[in-house]
């Protein structure tokens, strides 16, 4: 069986947040987000080009995740879904640690998300280290995370 990530479309990561990450979600959804690492939001992140990442099996997209350059050179690492049928097999570690290679190469000082906590364990696992307290958001019980460039270097895949 071939496992492999990907870059996929917008439509195609829509889909999956609409039907499955987000369903219940009041807000509308867009490519980007204007939240800002740790408080607010600015319009300025929504002008930056998102990169969009399906993990497939075969031909089946079963994980996604995506990630965006900030103002502040932060990279926003955002909706990473796996499939509840694949789950605990390194799928979203391996989807984070793409979305980091990516925030990499765009020259971001850190990486950072606003996970859920049902998902933290998968964060920690590539790097991350909490920032805030866990909270209650519009979709679910979320904090912010954070992983420095110099931590990058020490994740292993």
């Amino acid at each position: 069986m071939s496992h492999f990530i990907k870059a996929i479309s917008y439509e195609e990561i829509l889909e999956v947040w609409q039907n499955k990450l987000w369903k219940n979600r009041a807000s509308k959804i867009e490519p980007n987000s204007a939240m800002v690492y740790l408080n607010g939001y600015d319009l300025k992140n929504m002008t930056y080009t998102p990169t969009f990442l399906g993990y497939f099996i075969e031909n089946t997209i079963v994980g996604v995740n995506s990630g965006h350059k900030c103002y502040d050179n932060s990279y926003r690492s955002r909706g990473l879904y796996v499939d509840e049928n694949y789950r605990k097999n390194g799928i979203g570690k391996q989807l984070l640690l793409s979305t980091i290679e990516q925030g990499k190469l765009e020259f971001a000082d850190f990486v950072w998300s606003y996970p859920k906590q049902s998902s933290w364990k998968c964060y920690q696992s590539a790097g991350f280290t909490l920032s805030s307290e866990w909270h209650l958001s519009e979709n679910d019980i979320n904090a912010y995370c954070k992983l420095s460039l110099d931590e990058l270097s020490k994740v292993v895949s």
